[in-house]
């Protein structure tokens, strides 16, 4: 049977890591662990939700009253990926031993371990809703009110039909641009159209270029009839 890991190792917190939500974003914890022996500690942590949980590092050697911190990721999750979230007892293990020889591979050292030389401790996690600070449900535990239960339920869900109502809006705004897309193809195939087309585009040019084309030609007129002008008179005198 294991012993309590209390005897070498201290931790803080000592009681539950804390994670408040909403929890569609990734959140980090720190739990502190501490040698209270005199000798070399390896050390060894699980967690009955890897899907939910990180830990990093997850196995070392403590040197004799020393202390090392211990990284926890939570990963972004809403209730339809993670249905249990607010009933499974989500919870982190500890396994310490005392090392007297030179250690190469933690994992192995604790797999070939007699449980007899293990001591072990567990830190419990507890899921709190941002929304409320009042109102708190711990994973694994019974909960004071069943409202509570029913206020994270439904905070959970509010949360996802909000990321829904963003995805709709984009796939509306996508839908409209196939839509303008599809039209203008359609115009452009049909020659009636087409032509209507043309008549609305130059609607929309400036009357000012209509006016600089209409100078041109009266321009080019004048240079023309101003040299062969004479030319074209004789022709007309000689026919008639």
């Amino acid at each position: 049977m294991a012993k309590n890991i209390a005897d070498i190792i201290a931790h803080e917190p000592a009681d539950a890591l804390i994670f408040k939500g909403p929890f569609d974003k990734t959140f980090k914890r720190t739990l502190v662990i501490r040698s209270l022996t005199e000798k070399d500690v390896a050390f060894k942590m699980k967690t009955t939700s890897p899907e939910l949980f990180c830990v990093r590092p997850n196995v070392g050697i403590l040197s004799a009253k020393s202390s090392v911190n211990i990284k926890i990721y939570m990963q972004p999750t809403t209730l339809s990926l993670t249905p249990n979230l607010f009933e499974k007892r989500h919870k982190f293990l500890i396994l310490a031993s005392e090392v007297t020889d030179h250690v190469d591979d933690v994992h192995q050292f604790f797999r070939g371990l007699d449980s007899t030389k293990v001591w072990e401790g567990r830190v419990r996690c507890e899921l709190t809703n941002n929304l409320d600070a009042s109102i708190r449900h711990t994973a694994g535990g019974e909960t004071t009110e069943v409202s509570d239960r029913v206020y994270d339920a439904l905070a959970a869900i509010k949360l996802e039909l909000k990321d829904k109502d963003m995805l709709q809006k984009k796939v509306d705004s996508l839908e409209k641009v196939r839509q303008d897309l599809t039209q203008e193809i359609k115009e452009l195939r049909d020659p009636a159209q087409k032509g209507k087309k043309v008549r609305k585009l130059l609607r929309q040019r400036s009357p000012n270029r209509f006016m600089f084309l209409a100078g041109l030609l009266i321009v080019g007129a004048i240079i023309f009839f101003g040299n062969y002008g004479n030319a074209i008179l004789q022709l007309f005198e000689q026919a008639f």
